[in-house]
């Protein structure tokens, strides 16, 4: 999801922050599976996470894009609609019960959501005219109406149009902050850690799973209106505070430039690997859904070392490198 910046700007703590996103949004599938539904832990860290994993994730999506020339914005295009096409059909075949139809056909699978309202959102960027772009105090505030008014759309999943337009707020301020510093100083940082264990100890007192976190659907009565604008405004310090205190390394920088292949890849991971771990007999709590989500990062870490692989995701590039 590159941009022209300066080394200043683009550097490995903000793709070791893409990295712990990456875990925090497999962890978040993993615990999605009803074998965690019993744990009052389980459900509080999915609630916690489902808060602000992807806003932030789209958030950095938008600081790193910019409009293009129609000969480089093409084939960025294509480079999400590709692997979207590819897995959508995997997807199909082998993962939705469903019957296939028109309506599952034009239904995202799984994580595929995230690609298509990522070419919505650039087609936006690249087809807004400068003089209305310009005016950043307008654009954003237009796409927080658009978010919230989004949810009296009767569309849910379907085009991902639901999820395109309430998380569109995100992408947008993340463009705005291109080039601007995202990190506070470090007097500050102890107090984002405790914002982001005040609001998980909160979510301990909600025994259920807050699905409408998901953004994937219309509202189901009027206090949908108020839980979006609630959640979207909670998004913001807890995204400042993750943003402060993700651990930065050279390895986690260099998977944080792979996490394209480490989302498409783990939803094909989970369904069977839980089915085997289910054959085990294995306590579903906390410790074991970090275990998993671990093996499954270091499962891709290895398989992305097999050759060609990273480009299952692209294979077209095959074609264009031999150019």
């Amino acid at each position: 999801m590159g941009g022209q910046r300066s080394l200043k700007v683009r550097d490995d703590r903000i793709d070791s922050v893409k990295f712990w996103l990456i875990v925090l949004v497999i962890a978040a599938h993993v615990l999605m599976r009803k074998e965690f539904d019993d744990s009052r832990a389980c459900v509080a860290v999915w609630n916690w996470i489902n808060i602000f994993a992807m806003p932030l994730f789209i958030f950095i999506s938008g600081y790193f894009s910019r409009r293009k020339e129609k000969k480089d914005f093409l084939p960025s295009i294509w480079k999400l609609l590709e692997p979207l096409i590819i897995f959508q059909i995997v997807g199909l075949l082998f993962y939705v019960d469903k019957s296939i139809s028109i309506k599952t056909i034009l239904t995202p699978w799984h994580m595929l959501w995230y690609l298509l309202s990522l070419m919505y959102w650039r087609l936006m960027l690249q087809f807004i005219p400068d003089k209305i772009l310009r005016h950043k105090k307008i654009i954003f505030t237009c796409t927080v109406c658009i978010s919230i008014l989004a949810g009296f759309i009767p569309v849910g999943r379907v085009l991902s149009i639901q999820r395109t337009l309430a998380y569109l707020p995100f992408f947008f301020l993340g463009y705005y902050m291109r080039g601007r510093n995202l990190y506070i100083s470090d007097k500050y940082k102890p107090y984002s850690i405790v914002i982001s264990f005040v609001i998980l100890a909160i979510l301990f007192f909600f025994p259920h799973r807050i699905r409408s976190l998901f953004q994937a659907a219309p509202y189901a009565n009027i206090y949908g209106v108020a839980i979006r604008m609630i959640s979207l405004s909670v998004a913001v310090p807890m995204s400042i505070a993750f943003l402060n205190v993700c651990y930065n390394t050279p390895w986690f920088a260099r998977q944080g430039r792979k996490s394209m292949q480490y989302y498409i890849y783990h939803p094909l991971i989970i369904p069977p690997l839980m089915v085997a771990i289910g054959m085990l007999n294995v306590p579903m709590n906390i410790i074991t859904a970090i275990v998993i989500t671990i093996g499954i990062i270091m499962g891709i870490y290895f398989a992305l070392k097999i050759p060609y692989v990273k480009m299952l995701t692209n294979p077209s590039l095959i074609f264009v490198k031999q150019k």
